[in-house]
């Protein structure tokens, strides 16, 4: 695996931005990838809006659901403990990425 993208998430179904971010980390022009979203134990439905689309995009969307909240550095944190790509990408769960932002990143992190 070449790069894992960590979304930490917290409350974030409201106006349909969860679906949003997770669905432009979806729509990246690699192949070689993996969304790991992390639920920090949102209390609204973030969690079942994950699961839903982590049904309809497995293998490529990973979901941890964390039942205690370890804040968004925490929930990272776990995230990044899940992948076993050679590279990290961060996001924002209210944040969206542009189709090749990820190819971009990755060609200049093997640059240097």
């Amino acid at each position: 695996m070449k790069l894992s993208i960590v979304v930490p998430v917290y409350n974030m179904a409201a106006e349909g931005k969860l679906e949003y971010c997770i669905k432009s980390l979806l729509n990246q022009t690699l192949s070689d990838y993996e969304i790991i979203a992390v639920d920090d134990a949102s209390t609204d439905d973030s969690l079942e809006i994950l699961r839903k689309l982590e049904k309809e995009n497995s293998p490529t969307l990973k979901v941890i659901a964390s039942p205690v909240n370890h804040h968004q550095g925490g929930a990272r944190n776990l995230g990044i403990k899940a992948s076993q790509a050679e590279f990290i990408g961060l996001m924002d769960s209210d944040d969206w990425a542009a189709p090749d932002m990820f190819e971009k990143l990755l060609k200049c992190a093997e640059q240097t």
